[in-house]
Order: C-alpha cells, then structure tokens, then sequence
C-alpha cells in the first residue's frame, strides 16, 4: 500500500494507531504499519527510513486533530457540515 493510501483511510477514520517498523538491520529502510478499527493491519511496502518517518508523523498529526470524525455517513452527519445543499449567501 502507498503512504497515501495509508493517509486516505486517516481521513476516513479507519487508522486507530500508526507505528513504524524497519525492514533491514541498518535501519535504511522502514515501512508504515497502521491498525485499523477492524483490528487489521495494514503496511507500506519498504521505504526510506526518513520517508517512513514522515508519512507515520503526518498521520500521527491526523490522528490527533481528528479528521475522521468529520466524514459524512448515511447515518448520521457528524461535524460542522451544511446538509442544507442551498446557495451561498453572501451580505453587503
């Protein structure tokens, strides 16, 4: 899975925790592990430590300010969305 597919489901609210494990012993190399609200888990394939880091910071960051919440489903709307679907209005 790329590192942006692994960001999509953040925005989904599927991730619950994110972690990074090395693929070699010199630790050139990591990939992205992320469990999801099913208990799975899913991973990147092996990528440069340092580009590991940063897609496991950025998702972290995600997490914390509680993206997924804000999605829309059918059940229920949750977050600040307008379900009017009316025109925007605009006041002199």
């Amino acid at each position: 899975m790329k590192g942006r597919d692994m960001e999509t489901l953040v925005f989904l609210g599927r991730v619950k925790a994110v972690n990074v494990e090395f693929c070699n012993d010199s630790k050139t190399m990591a990939k992205v592990v992320a469990k999801l609200d099913t208990e799975e888990e899913v991973e990147t394939e092996c990528i440069p430590t340092r580009a590991a880091g940063k897609i496991s910071t950025v998702m972290k960051h995600y997490l914390r300010l509680g993206v997924g919440k804000y999605i829309i489903t059918n059940d229920k709307v949750s977050g600040n969305v307008d379900t009017e679907g009316g025109e925007d209005e605009v006041q002199d």
